[in-house]
């Protein structure tokens, strides 16, 4: 046999062995792979079951009158609907507010309010037609204050008396102090400090634990060393 053809049969040797070795190792690398997607699929889902109560807040699903919407008659109550039941420690409306203020920055509602499951009502007598706004807060179900407002046009019909309005947030006549601490919140800010605290400290309690996780993972999974190839048995 020729030098040639024993190196040739080296080669080839060498090439079948280098193959069978490297398909174990994509083996293991495709398995370790799937692995990491897996693990950082779990923490996702663990951070966002952290965040998900700080993100239970009621919300408005329903009003009367409409968002941006338009009034020809005076309904028999001015009402706001939420997703969920509302909060009301011993009836007594502590933390609730709806006021409703006219173009010339009066109020017009009675300040008395009524928080029936869901919904939180009260009565008004508007004054001229024009743009107004409705100032709401409420008490959510996790016991965080949630507040808005919104816009309607009211459009007076034939014959109408325009209520004269307040220059400040009526006391409701028959809930005394209870009231007149609701009238004391403010209705236009997007929620209140203590639920945006809350809220960040959800979150950055959420994105240590996948900062953690992603950490351990990676030193778990280091690649080490290959081990070193067996000389070829032809070299002997």
């Amino acid at each position: 046999m020729t030098e040639r053809d024993t190196s040739t049969r080296r080669v080839t040797t060498t090439d079948r062995v280098t193959s069978t070795e490297r398909s174990p190792r994509l083996r293991r690398a495709w398995r370790r792979g799937a692995g990491v997607a897996a693990t950082l699929a779990i923490a996702g889902g663990a951070v966002l079951g952290l965040a998900g109560p700080a993100s239970a807040h009621n919300y408005m699903i329903a009003s009367t009158p409409k968002v941006d919407g338009t009034l020809t008659a005076l309904p028999k109550a001015f009402e706001i609907t939420t997703n969920d039941k509302l909060l009301d420690i011993d009836d007594t409306n502590s933390g609730f507010a709806y006021r409703i203020v006219g173009p010339d920055g009066k109020y017009y509602e009675d300040g008395c309010l009524d928080v029936d499951g869901p919904s939180m009502t009260t009565t008004a007598a508007l004054g001229a037609s024009g743009k107004y706004t409705v100032e709401w807060q409420i008490v959510s179900a996790d016991g965080h204050t949630v507040s808005d407002e919104y816009r309607f046009t009211w459009d007076a019909p034939a014959g109408f008396t325009p209520s004269k309005g307040s220059s400040t947030p009526p006391v409701c006549a028959t809930a005394g102090s209870a009231a007149s601490a609701s009238a004391d919140t403010t209705g236009t800010a997007s929620g209140d400090t203590d639920s945006t605290t809350s809220d960040a400290l959800w979150i950055g309690a959420g994105g240590v634990v996948l900062v953690g996780l992603v950490v351990a993972l990676l030193l778990l999974l280091r690649r080490r060393p290959a081990p070193a190839a067996d000389d070829d048995p032809t070299d002997d």
